[in-house]
């Protein structure tokens, strides 16, 4: 290679290098592979704009999978929660939910940087037991049966249309008792509909305004699905009838409970 060429080939890896480095907004590179969490967390820590009671001191994430929970825990003891940890590859949810539970000042942060962050706290993160997120569920779930069980209604079954136009007409027509007052829990508004093999329906709108009471957080939809499924429920999405007898046609999300679901 001559002594220009050299040259010009120097000159074109700095000027990839500098456009590279000018185009993030990270304030340096993310740390080496061997680095302590602690070094893991003061890097995250500067990156999304918190420090003193604010930096993290730890994160932990229910599970592998990308619908699994991700908590990171400042040093005041603040929590900010993200339901699912595939978020945090996503610039502007990521930057959101931290902004939303510190409001710290973030840059604004491209896939590439966004991608960087997650990994650093994907790499400090304790993986718990799936166990304890699949526990926080299952409390979800035998809670809002226990507040709803007075609102069973029996049906025949579900497998016949008749049985599914029956089973719709109570869901899509329900209303809350007029015996409870404004104040009582979502759940103790809602209805279970049950049919001779003891399988039961109930509404994701019910059960989505019960977790919400219970966590004291919003929680995505895709999220609850993928933590009710989990736990044995079924997440029938939209079912529907139309009416065998007549004219018209009802719909309604719902999860669907096996009949054994309660000796699991």
């Amino acid at each position: 290679m001559t002594e220009f060429a050299e040259k010009a080939q120097a000159r074109r890896e700095a000027e990839n290098t500098s456009g590279s480095r000018a185009k993030s907004k990270l304030p340096s590179d993310p740390p080496e592979q061997d680095v302590t969490t602690t070094v893991l967390a003061a890097w995250t820590s500067i990156a999304l704009g918190l420090g003193g009671e604010t930096a993290i001191d730890s994160a932990v994430r229910y599970g592998r999978h990308l619908d699994a929970r991700m908590v990171l825990t400042l040093r005041s003891g603040q929590r900010v929660t993200f339901d699912r940890q595939g978020d945090i590859f996503e610039p502007r949810k990521l930057t959101q939910n931290v902004i939303a539970a510190t409001g710290a000042t973030i840059p604004h942060y491209q896939a590439a940087d966004a991608q960087k962050i997650a990994t650093a706290l994907i790499r400090m993160s304790d993986l718990a037991a799936e166990d304890d997120d699949r526990a926080e569920a299952h409390d979800w779930a035998d809670t809002f049966l226990a507040a709803a069980n007075r609102n069973t209604i029996d049906v025949a079954s579900f497998t016949s249309p008749e049985g599914r136009w029956e089973a719709l007409t109570v869901l899509t027509n329900w209303k809350t008792p007029d015996d409870l007052p404004h104040w009582a829990e979502p759940a103790e508004r809602a209805v279970i509909i049950r049919d001779g093999t003891g399988r039961r329906l109930v509404r994701v709108n019910d059960v989505g305004a019960h977790v919400r009471g219970q966590s004291g957080r919003p929680i995505p939809w895709p999220s609850l699905h993928s933590r009710m499924v989990e736990i044995g429920w079924e997440h029938r999405g939209q079912i529907q009838q139309r009416n065998p007898n007549g004219t018209g046609k009802l719909k309604a999300r719902v999860f669907a409970i096996p009949a054994d679901w309660d000796d699991q």
